[in-house]
């Protein structure tokens, strides 16, 4: 590489202008770099990259997940090898998307390192990335990023041939893994950076059409961010349910469903903190109410996810839990959620739009309520009958009926009546047709009775 080659390269990425900060001129040229690597149509291999990461770090840090995977140990007694393993299957797919996103041969990139290296960082480093390290190689940060992971891989594959994995040992690799990337500038704007323009757009006419028409400029903008996040939900949900589709050990989807966790968290905070007093500036009460209904609708089905089906997940002591059952359950509410507030919130802005027109194959649960209740009834009328003549109908037809019933339509239920549901499921099938089973089959009994008044009220 010659002197004039390195000398040209700063042209290639802006102007020199004295007066840009070195935090701009970074972002410039990491838009740049996005920019090659749309060119290079390689958009979809960077979105998964930085999902992972962002999965990753959700995964290392979330004490939801440490405190369902160890609901049922003892301090003395936590084995932390499932974290090793985990990672172990995620960083592998890392590794393979860092090789598919680093274009270092390419006479641009090289170029372009040197660029950094002599143009910014070394002037800069003292005072406006003081995260970063105080010395650096031309050598690809992507490819030494790619070397420490296969190393920590390894590592964390021999870890867990032993016989525990203490706590002290996972935190040191959760040290060693955040040290690298702190060492990797590009790395570190990725997962930093909320939203990247050229990878999150909205395309749904509909929705576009919608944000276009508010005319006052700053309450657009926080309605398109809005649905940016929306949108960002269901694309991680549909994101989880191809690898689940794919995937034989499913153990790596947890770190995606902690993203997904917090990327509906990052909606309600949004909403919070920031959307909610522009909506009531700007729309009428009823309008902001019917927002505010939204959420709280979703929020039940966030309760449904994490409180209600996701413990499933790590519950030993339930023999009766399918493992990918219970994730594809998630996908499937997710779904359905977050498709209805992306309707229902589209709808107080337009009331023509319709989820028909925003989603392919797209059915409300108000759509499939005529069917819910049709089968709430065919199951109330069977305990009827089973009161009335109990010789004719054996314990075991009513919980084949619950069982079809929690296969076909229980989703289709608001968390509360959804967790009610399955509490007199579960005391049920533990009755064992003792004279326990009775009662509780007459408390249940009323329980769809008060459930088919509330649906054919609401729905």
């Amino acid at each position: 590489m010659t002197g004039k080659e390195i000398e040209n390269i700063s042209e290639y990425f802006y102007s020199r202008d004295p007066q840009m900060s070195a935090e701009d001129k970074w972002q410039t040229v990491f838009q740049q770099w996005v920019n090659r690597i749309e060119e290079k149509k390689l958009l979809l291999s960077l979105y998964e990259l930085k999902l992972w990461l962002e999965s990753t770090e959700a995964f290392f840090s979330s004490r939801f997940l440490e405190s369902q995977i160890f609901r049922f140990s003892t301090a003395e007694l936590r084995n932390y090898s499932i974290y090793l393993n985990t990672f172990t299957q995620v960083s592998s797919r890392i590794i393979q998307l860092l090789k598919e996103v680093d274009f270092k041969k390419d006479k641009f990139l090289l170029n372009f390192e040197e660029f950094i290296v002599e143009e910014i960082l070394e002037i800069y480093t003292s005072k406006s990335f003081p995260t970063f390290s105080d010395t650096y190689s031309p050598e690809s940060w992507f490819s030494s990023l790619r070397i420490f992971l296969q190393n920590l891989r390894h590592l964390c594959s021999e870890l867990v041939k032993g016989d525990v994995v203490t706590q002290r040992t996972f935190s040191s690799i959760k040290k060693l893994y955040h040290k690298e990337l702190t060492l990797n500038p590009i790395i570190m704007t990725l997962i930093k950076k909320r939203f990247i323009p050229k990878m999150d757009k909205i395309y749904q006419p509909d929705i576009s059409r919608i944000i276009s028409r508010i005319e006052e400029k700053d309450f657009r903008r926080q309605i398109g961010l809005f649905f940016l996040f929306a949108f960002r939900v269901m694309k991680i949900n549909n994101f989880i349910e191809s690898n689940l589709n794919r995937s034989r050990n499913i153990d790596h989807i947890i770190p995606l469903i902690l993203a997904l966790k917090r990327s509906q968290e990052n909606l309600y905070t949004f909403h919070d903190n920031l959307l909610r007093e522009h909506i009531l500036a700007h729309l009428t009460k009823k309008q902001a109410g019917a927002i505010q209904a939204i959420l709280e609708d979703f929020k039940q089905e966030y309760q449904k996810i994490f409180e209600g089906e996701l413990p499933n997940f790590f519950d030993t002591q339930q023999e009766r839990a399918d493992r990918r059952k219970v994730l594809k359950n998630i996908v499937i509410i997710c779904d359905m959620a977050i498709k209805e507030l992306i309707e229902a919130t589209a709808q107080v802005f337009d009331p023509q739009v319709s989820g028909g027109t925003i989603f392919e194959n797209y059915i409300s649960r108000k759509e499939k309520s005529g069917e819910v209740r049709a089968r709430l009834s065919r199951l109330h009328a069977k305990i009827n009958d089973y009161f009335s003549r109990k010789e004719h109908i054996p314990p075991s037809d009513i919980l084949f009926d619950l069982n079809l019933f929690i296969e076909t339509d229980l989703n289709q239920l608001q968390y509360k009546d959804w967790n009610e549901f399955l509490y007199f499921y579960n005391h049920l099938t533990e009755a064992n047709f003792s004279d326990d089973f009775d009662v509780t089959l007459k408390s249940f009994h009323s329980f769809i009775t008060t459930l088919l008044k509330g649906l054919v009220k609401g729905q």
